[in-house]
């Protein structure tokens, strides 16, 4: 696990995966136990973090829920939880490295003991690790209460303190010419500490600035005696006495000379933004006689750091973990960042490498490669080389003339130093590939829209668009700082529209900048076009579009057959409307089998204008798709018909074979053939899996297809009733609304009378799911009424078990009797045992209700036999769930409660939860009349849990009347 308290809480497992805990409550408790470090919080204490000493009567018992529900989020899977009961508190179990409170308080303990017993640049590094895991104000985005506060002012104090004895290490080290700026910004915030007014002083003296260090003094004193009426500390007056006495002990040796910070370097903020000139030696006298040429500056290239620059903390702090690692170990030899064109990698980069570039003392270098820069010839890895070279002080006249040779002459030079050097923007890793690795101590921070986790494989960032909050954040600042008019809601808007990009959220920026009278809301109109989008995020030579067509013409002008069939893929694939794509879609686009069209695609991924989130499935970002839909646009109309149709056909195919796997208990219709094989799927649970992820396509997919010919309507129309047994459908309830009315008007266009009357069933479930019962009843009347006159048997019984369950949900549980009877009758008549057991199930649910109790224990009971002999374990824990409700029914609590829980082990062995919450309630019930509050309590909550998952109102406000009733007893 991963615990991050300094800055907004975060909190991620093992594999990596952010795990949200959202509710207040949650994070306070989190933060209450994480704070102790792995000691016992006694229940009292833990009540003082949530209440501020008003706790509500139910306190004991809402921390418990809370504790509880903390649980399940830190172990989703039901491995041992990190939270222990221990007496009557709560401990948290932390390993080492988990927590970064406890990395910086153990770092800040050795760097005090480094500085103690005289080991100042050890010291230095370790306060610097230490500071380095701040990421912002200690777990500010959790409400405070007193307790909390006081803990955070405890933490923002010790950071104080840290950050002064980093200072004092780095100033016994001579680096006093680098502190005055840190410590002038660290005097402004914090006026009246008079320990870095003290170190200013003595830095600003040691870099020979003693007018100014002794003004240093006056303000502080100024500031004493307005604000507290005291005077300064009797150790800053007399270190003031020794600075006016010019006191020369104040002066430290440097072997840079009298400032000791290497001043015949360019100060870093002097090269501009964008210089990749490597060749800072020295000036004139670099070419002259080693004897006679003072040695090269040491070179300090970085660009100025990026204005607007907002959030990447989490990828700020891997970098900075790599680069200065908390342990005091070497940093790694190369770092990388990779990721879509227009994510920010470079600015990110450069923002990295100024947090560390203290650890680098003997030069930050910043070379640009120029892999994707329209029109400008890449730098070749020779002259990359030879920049190198030159910048480190090798002659022009020595320099080797093979690459191999020359990173070795490199590698020789760069020797027992500490060096950085930030490489941006590669075209590829054989552009920089002789240089890898660095020698031990100095690292290579690179840059690529290809994947580079070959060239570090531990130590690499996929960067992604900005999360919406920090997306938001920039867009705010940027408007700020140019007086464009906007409203919150416009900023938002905005930064979806961006799909996050910071070079989109850049552009949007300078647009509305430089035009004044327009507002964000004109800008947001013309974004909503689609078709115009990437021509509106263009401002002067800086374009979303022009961005993304560099690896876009990089691939369709390449000399290999495979990047000119990515190239293709990626015209294919903006094709589809969907979300996402998986192999097997891929493999159907470009007509050829898996193996070779996951090595087109690779390619895509490795340009990164795809994504690969999970594998073998494969996303867009936004602003690409909407660039590849331009370039789907230049596929001949016969070739886009086939590809789609090639795709419909595997989907139907293979929601052909899921659904029956799924349901293999129900009668499923006939389904058109298709030369497509469908996705090899090992059992119920990897189709249900399948069902779930490919959802969103279907729908999608079967929406683009309605309109075009009448071959490739049927294939949608055929997907579209195979969804009908969708397990997770419940949570698309709109969507399948829309399926299911244009699958009717499409059945009606065709002359499919069949298909109609399935599309109406479809119908009928997605509008129980909106709770629109009336629309819900018309539907089922049509489908009965059309299956009649068909003379289909089947289709009838399933419109008259659909009707049945329709009336007991509106309460009409005679008319909901009189169905379930008719469809036993029809059911038995066509000799189907599913259509026979459903109807037993509605029959015993209605005498239930209307008080013939022994009726309905009679044909639950033949239900039950008939859901176990046919191995149905979901139609089996539908019955037990009856025959429960029909034993509290009859006043016996404890029959009922053993039923219930058999049938939510049914309903979890068979992974099916549309019924799970009726349960749960009953079963809580149960568990309220036997007077074990405790566990009606948990049950109940995992009831409503589950209601709002699935959306059903019903099922939630059901849940919500039982929970007031145990807590009213509680």
């Amino acid at each position: 696990m991963e615990y991050r308290l300094l800055g907004p809480v975060r909190v991620r497992d093992d594999t990596g995966r952010e795990i949200h805990v959202v509710r207040p409550k949650h994070r306070q408790v989190l933060v209450a136990l994480l704070v102790a470090g792995g000691r016992v919080v006694p229940a009292d204490r833990l009540v003082e973090h949530l209440w501020d000493g008003t706790p509500p009567a139910s306190a004991r018992g809402n921390l418990k829920t809370y504790v509880s529900d903390l649980r399940r989020l830190l172990s989703p899977s039901g491995e041992a939880s990190p939270i222990e009961t221990a007496g009557d508190g709560y401990r948290l179990a932390v390993r080492p490295g988990e927590l970064d409170l406890g990395a910086f308080t153990d770092l800040a303990a050795r760097g005090r003991a480094a500085l103690k017993s005289g080991e100042g640049a050890r010291a230095e590094a370790l306060f610097q690790r230490a500071l380095l895991l701040w990421r912002d104000d200690p777990f500010q985005d959790v409400p405070m209460t007193l307790a909390l506060e006081q803990v955070a002012t405890e933490l923002r104090e010790e950071r104080l303190s840290v950050f002064e004895d980093w200072a004092e290490a780095r100033l016994d080290l001579g680096m006093h010419a680098e502190m005055i700026s840190p410590l002038r910004a660290w005097v402004r915030d914090h006026p009246l500490r008079e320990r870095p007014w003290g170190e200013l002083m003595l830095a600003l003296s040691r870099d020979g600035r003693r007018a100014d260090a002794l003004a240093a003094f006056q303000e502080l004193r100024r500031r004493l005696v307005e604000d507290l009426g005291v005077e300064p500390a009797h150790s800053i007056q007399r270190l003031h006495q020794r600075i006016l006495a010019a006191d020369p002990d104040l002066i430290l040796a440097s072997p840079y000379g009298p400032s000791g910070s290497g001043r015949g370097a360019p100060a870093t903020d002097d090269v501009p933004a964008g210089t990749d000139d490597g060749s800072r030696t020295g000036g004139p006298a670099a070419g002259r006689d080693d004897a006679a040429s003072p040695p090269p500056a040491v070179p300090r290239q970085l660009p100025s750091d990026v204005p607007h620059f907002v959030g990447r903390e989490q990828e700020l702090t891997r970098l900075t973990s790599w680069l200065a690692p908390p342990d005091g170990s070497a940093p790694a030899p190369v770092v990388a960042i990779c990721g879509p064109p227009g994510t920010g990698k470079s600015a990110l980069a450069l923002r990295a490498a100024r947090r560390a570039m203290s650890l680098f003392p003997d030069g930050q270098v910043y070379v640009n490669l120029r892999g994707a820069m329209p029109g400008v010839r890449r730098l070749d890895t020779e002259e990359l080389i030879g920049r190198l070279l030159r910048t480190f002080g090798m002659p022009e006249a020595n320099l080797p003339p093979d690459a191999d040779e020359a990173a070795s002459a490199l590698r020789t030079m760069l020797h027992d130093k500490r060096v950085l050097l930030l490489l941006d923007d590669a075209f590829s890793i054989s552009q920089v590939e002789p240089l890898l690795p660095m020698t031990a101590g100095s690292t290579i921070l690179l840059t690529s829209r290809e994947s580079l986790a070959r060239a570090a494989p531990g130590s690499h960032v996929n960067l992604g668009p900005l999360p919406r909050d920090e997306a938001v954040m920039m867009l705010v600042r940027r408007f700020r700082s140019g007086g464009v008019e906007h409203s919150e809601k416009a900023v938002e808007r905005l930064a979806v529209l961006c799909d996050g990009f910071p070079l989109a959220l850049h552009v949007a920026g300078a647009r509305l900048a430089g035009r004044a009278g327009w507002s964000a809301d004109m800008l947001i109109e013309r974004l909503e076009d689609e078709s115009r989008r990437l021509d509106e995020l263009r401002s002067g030579e800086a374009g979303v579009r022009g961005s993304i067509a560099v690896s876009y013409t990089a691939l369709a002008a390449s000399g290999q057959a495979v990047e000119r069939e990515a190239a293709r893929a990626f015209r294919l694939i903006g094709l589809l409307r969907v979300p996402d794509v998986g192999l097997e879609v891929v493999a159907a686009l470009l007509d050829t089998q898996p193996r070779i069209a996951e090595e087109i695609i690779e390619r895509l991924f490795d340009a990164r204008l795809v994504d690969g989130p999970v594998p073998d499935r494969y996303t867009m970002h936004d602003l690409i798709r909407l660039f590849a839909q331009e370039r789907a646009l230049e596929i001949e109309p016969a070739e886009r018909i086939a590809a789609l149709r090639r795709v419909l056909g595997f989907h139907l195919a293979t929601t052909g074979a899921a659904v029956r796997l799924v349901e293999p208990h129900r009668e499923h219709a006939a389904m058109p053939a298709v030369p497509q094989a469908p996705l090899a799927l090992r059992g119920r649970e990897d189709a249900e899996r399948w069902l779930d992820r490919e959802l969103p396509n279907l729908l999608s997919i079967a929406e683009q297809a309605w309109d075009a010919d009448e071959g490739t309507a049927r294939l949608a129309l055929a997907i579209a009733l195979n969804l009908r047994w969708h397990p997770a459908a419940h949570r698309y309830r709109n969507d399948m609304r829309a399926l299911g009315a244009a699958s009717v008007e499409t059945a009606r266009r065709l002359g499919d009378r069949v298909s109609e009357s399935q599309a109406l069933s479809m119908l009928s479930m997605a509008y129980r799911a909106l709770n629109d019962d009336a629309a819900e009843l018309d539907c089922l009347k049509a489908e009965l009424e059309l299956c009649r006159e068909l003379g289909d048997g089947f289709g009838e019984m399933r419109a008259l078990g659909n009707l049945a369950s329709a009336h007991l949900l509106l309460e009409r549980h005679d008319e909901a009797l009189r169905f379930a009877e008719q469809q036993l009758v029809i059911s038995r008549r066509v000799g189907s045992v599913a259509g026979e057991r459903y109807a037993l199930i509605m029959a015993g649910e209605a005498h239930t209700s209307l008080g013939t109790l022994a009726e309905a224990v009679a044909v639950l009971r033949e239900a039950l036999e008939l859901s176990r002999e046919t191995g149905d374990l979901m139609h089996e824990a539908m019955t037990l769930r009856r025959l429960g409700e029909a034993d509290l029914a009859r006043g016996d609590a404890a029959a009922a409660r053993g039923r219930l829980r058999d049938a939510v082990t049914r309903f979890g062995e068979c992974a099916q939860s549309l019924e799970l919450s009726e349960t749960l309630v009953a079963l809580a019930r149960s568990s309220r009349l036997l007077g074990d509050v405790d566990e009606a309590s948990e049950q109940i909550a995992h009831a409503v849990r589950i209601a709002r998952d699935t959306g059903d109102r019903n099922d939630e406000r059901r849940a919500l009347e039982e929970q007031a009733r145990i807590l009213g007893r509680g």
